[in-house]
């Protein structure tokens, strides 16, 4: 009887210190899952964020070759601007130096012969007789090296004011034409404009007036290289 109770006893110290065995290590399961939980959340949302942060590095990577080169393209241009500016500004200086010279060469220059050829009425179609007096006008440049040639066209009053006006740019065209193809004198050397009905010669109130103010005036200037005055002849028709 009482080795059966021992034995008992022993069987129930053993049950219990199973229970407890297992209830002890339930409960370190349970606190280790506590704790590892949030650890492996804190992991996976370390890792996403990692992965978004390389995205943006990407794209961050991106936007940054993307500026540079809209940079460079913008100093590219900004350096173009700048070298046709730079341009602009010696032209404009040769312009100016230009203009400094024309002006202290035109003191220099004095009319030397002038001429004068009329049109037909609502023309500006060279006559014969037109034709001759700028042939004998060119007569007299041939050997010039230093002249200018001061074409002004002219009409009669009859018709608009800018009707008038392109005709007498025709008539002036049309002298500076014949010079140019007939005689080959350079066009740089001829300055024209058309004045339309403006400074008439004769009376506009009569036909032999009229007729008389459609007209061409060729004025030549030549350089007086030696200073003393040169003398002035007339030819053509007024």
């Amino acid at each position: 009887m009482k080795s059966r109770l021992t034995m008992l006893l022993a069987l129930t110290t053993v049950v219990v210190l199973s229970s407890a065995g297992c209830a002890t290590k339930k409960y370190v399961r349970n606190r280790v899952s506590e704790r590892v939980t949030p650890l492996e959340q804190r992991t996976g949302e370390l890792e996403e964020t990692s992965r978004r942060s390389s995205q943006d590095l990407g794209r961050l990577s991106t936007d940054i070759t993307d500026v540079k080169g809209r940079a460079d393209r913008a100093q590219s241009q900004a350096d173009t601007a700048l070298n046709r500016a730079n341009e602009a500004n010696t032209r404009v200086n040769g312009a100016e130096q230009s203009v400094t010279d024309l002006r202290t060469n035109l003191d220099n220059y004095t009319v030397q012969n002038t001429a004068s050829v009329r049109f037909k009425f609502d023309s500006y179609q060279l006559t014969a007789e037109a034709r001759e007096s700028l042939d004998q006008l060119a007569s007299q440049i041939k050997n010039q090296p230093n002249f200018i040639l001061e074409i002004e066209g002219f009409a009669d009053w009859i018709g608009k004011d800018a009707y008038n006006n392109e005709l007498t740019q025709k008539r002036a065209e049309a002298v500076r034409r014949y010079l140019a193809e007939q005689h080959d004198i350079p066009l740089f050397r001829m300055h024209l404009l058309g004045f339309g009905e403006m400074r008439p010669v004769a009376d506009n109130k009569t036909r032999e007036g009229r007729a008389e103010n459609r007209r061409v005036e060729i004025r030549l200037l030549t350089r007086n290289l030696g200073g003393a005055p040169a003398t002035q002849t007339k030819s053509g028709q007024r």
